[in-house]
C-alpha cells in the first residue's frame, strides 16, 4: 500500500463537501443503521431511491452527489455498497478521531465479541479505504489488494496470536502509521493530535537546519538577519513577502529583549539569537502542522491541533472557544498566521516582541482554563516564583508575614494591570492580553520585592 498512498487524484478535492461532512455527528449515523436494519436487512448495496431513503436525512442536498462518487461507474442507475456509505460519514464526520475509530471498530465487529477477526478487519479496511478514495477522487485499490494489505496488517497486530485484534491494538497501529495518517490528512483533511505533534516537530527540525545554514554551523548562537531572510524567501515560497518581513522583524525585536544585558548585542546589531529564533519558529511550526489545507489560516476545528502542537496539552472546548474570540481579531471565523504569531507577542511602539514563554506560564496557572488568572491563581504564581524567599521566612518563623506580602503583591499586580473598564466593573482577574502586555511591570515589581527581602 505504500506506493498507493502516493497516487495522484483524478480531480480536485471537494472541500465544500468535506467541510459539510465534518458537521455530521455519529448519533445521526445510528439512525441510518437502524433504518437499514428495519427496511433493508438483507441488502449489501442500495440503488439511488433506497440510498435517498436511508441517507437523505444526514446528507441533505449532498445525498445524490455522494451516491455518484461512491458508485463504481458514477452512474445514478447503479448501486453503492452499504458499508462504504456508512464508512464515508464515519471517517469524515466532525467527531474526535478516537471516537470515530471506536465507532467503526464496533460496527465491523459483527459477532460483537469485543475483538476483530481477520475477515472483519478485511471488510473494515476495504470499506473505509475505498470510500475515502472515492470521495477524494482517487482510483480505489482493488479488493484483492486491500485483502492482502489487511492480512499483512493482521499478522503484525496480532502479537499474542489470539486470532483477533483488540481495539487498543487497532488504534495504536493506526495512530502510529504516519504514512496512512498523512494520506488521510492530504486527501480527507483528517487531522489527529499525534500527527499534528509529529508534523510540528519535523518542521522545527527543518527550521533548525535553516538557521544552522544561515549561521554557518551548529554551534553558532547568532546569525545575520539578512541571511535567514534570504533562506525564508527561497524556502517559504507560499508565504507573502509581508509575512516574511513581519517574521524577520519579530525575530530581531525578540533578540534585543533576550540580549538586554548581553555585551554581544553590540557585536550583532542586525543579528538573530538562536534561542529567540527557536522560540518563535516553534510557534510557526505548530501553525504549519495544524494548517491542514495550507491556506495560512486555521478554523476553530483546526485550532485545537494548533494549541496542542504548540503546548503539548489537549485543550477543552471552552478553552478553544475563548482563544478563538481573542485570536480572530477581524472576526473572519479563521485565525491567520499573522494573528497567531502576534497573539504570542507584546506590542511596543508598533514593534512586536515574542513572548511565547509567558503564554506557557499563563496557561500553567490558569487552572480552570477560563482564559483569565484569578487572584488565587496569581498568588500561586507569585508564591512559586519566590520559593527561595519563602524558605528564608519559614526559618525565621515569619511565614505569615510572607503570605501577607504575597497577597498584597497579587492585589497590586491586578490593580496595575487591569484595564479601566475592568476596574469600573470590579473585575479581579487578568486576561492573557493584560498579562502579556504589562508583565514587564509585574516582573520589575517582583524583582524589587525580592531584592528588599534579601536585604532583611
Amino acid at each position: 500500500m505504500g506506493n498507493y498512498f502516493r497516487t495522484v487524484p483524478k480531480g480536485p478535492l471537494e472541500e465544500t463537501l468535506i467541510n459539510f461532512l465534518k458537521t455530521r455527528k455519529l448519533q445521526h449515523i445510528n439512525d441510518c443503521i437502524e433504518m437499514i436494519n428495519d427496511s433493508y436487512p438483507t441488502k449489501s448495496t442500495l440503488i439511488l431511491d433506497e440510498y435517498l431513503d436511508v441517507f437523505g436525512g444526514i446528507l441533505e442536498e449532498w445525498t445524490e452527489q455522494v451516491f455518484l462518487l461512491l458508485e463504481n461507474n458514477q452512474s445514478s442507475a447503479g448501486q453503492v455498497d452499504i458499508y462504504e456509505s456508512l464508512a464515508v460519514i464515519i471517517v469524515f464526520c466532525g467527531e474526535e478521531f478516537n471516537t470515530k475509530l471506536e465507532f467503526i471498530y464496533k460496527m465491523f465487529d459483527f459477532d460483537q465479541s469485543g475483538e476483530i477477526e481477520k475477515k472483519e478487519l478485511i471488510m473494515t479496511l476495504q470499506a473505509s479505504i475505498r470510500a475515502l478514495c472515492k470521495i477524494a477522487k482517487l482510483q480505489p485499490p482493488e479488493l484483492k489488494d486491500l485483502e492482502y494489505f489487511a492480512e499483512k496488517m493482521f499478522i503484525q497486530l496480532d502479537s499474542d496470536r489470539s486470532a483477533s485484534i483488540s481495539f487498543h491494538e487497532f488504534s495504536i497501529w493506526l495512530l502510529n502509521s504516519w504514512e496512512l495518517q498523512d494520506f488521510m490528512l492530504q486527501y480527507a483533511l483528517i487531522q489527529t493530535f499525534e500527527n499534528a505533534d509529529r508534523r510540528a516537530k519535523e518542521k522545527r527540525i527543518f527550521f533548525q537546519k535553516l538557521y544552522e545554514s544561515a549561521a554557518g554551523g551548529t554551534d553558532q548562537q547568532y546569525c545575520d538577519a539578512d541571511s535567514i531572510k534570504t533562506l525564508f524567501l527561497t524556502e517559504l515560497k507560499e508565504q507573502k513577502k509581508d509575512t516574511i518581513e513581519l517574521l524577520i522583524d519579530i525575530l530581531i525585536q525578540s533578540t534585543k529583549i533576550h540580549q538586554k544585558h548581553d555585551d554581544q548585542n553590540q557585536q550583532y546589531p542586525n543579528g538573530i539569537l538562536k534561542e529567540a529564533y527557536e522560540d518563535i519558529m516553534a510557534a510557526w511550526s505548530a501553525f504549519d502542522a495544524s494548517d491542514i489545507n495550507s491556506d495560512n489560516q486555521t478554523s476553530i476545528q483546526e485550532l485545537k491541533f494548533l494549541l496542542y502542537a504548540y503546548e503539548g496539552d489537549k485543550p477543552d472546548l471552552f478553552r478553544i472557544k475563548e482563544e478563538m474570540k481573542i485570536l480572530d481579531k477581524d472576526n473572519s471565523g479563521y485565525v491567520s498566521r499573522e494573528e497567531w504569531i502576534q497573539y504570542l507577542c507584546v506590542e511596543d511602539k508598533g514593534k512586536f516582541q515574542f513572548r511565547g514563554n509567558l503564554k506557557q506560564l499563563f496557561n500553567k496557572y490558569d487552572k480552570d482554563n477560563s482564559g483569565a488568572l484569578s487572584i488565587p491563581e496569581i498568588k500561586q504564581l507569585l508564591t512559586d516564583s519566590m520559593k527561595d524567599m519563602q524558605t528564608k521566612f519559614k526559618l525565621k518563623g515569619q511565614n505569615e508575614h510572607f503570605e501577607e506580602m504575597v497577597d498584597q503583591l497579587a492585589q497590586e499586580v491586578v490593580d496595575d494591570l487591569n484595564s479601566e473598564n475592568d476596574k469600573q466593573s470590579n473585575d479581579k482577574t487578568l486576561t492573557w492580553i493584560e498579562f502579556k502586555n504589562y508583565m514587564d511591570q509585574a516582573v520589575l515589581k517582583l524583582n524589587k520585592l525580592k531584592d528588599f527581602l534579601k536585604s532583611i
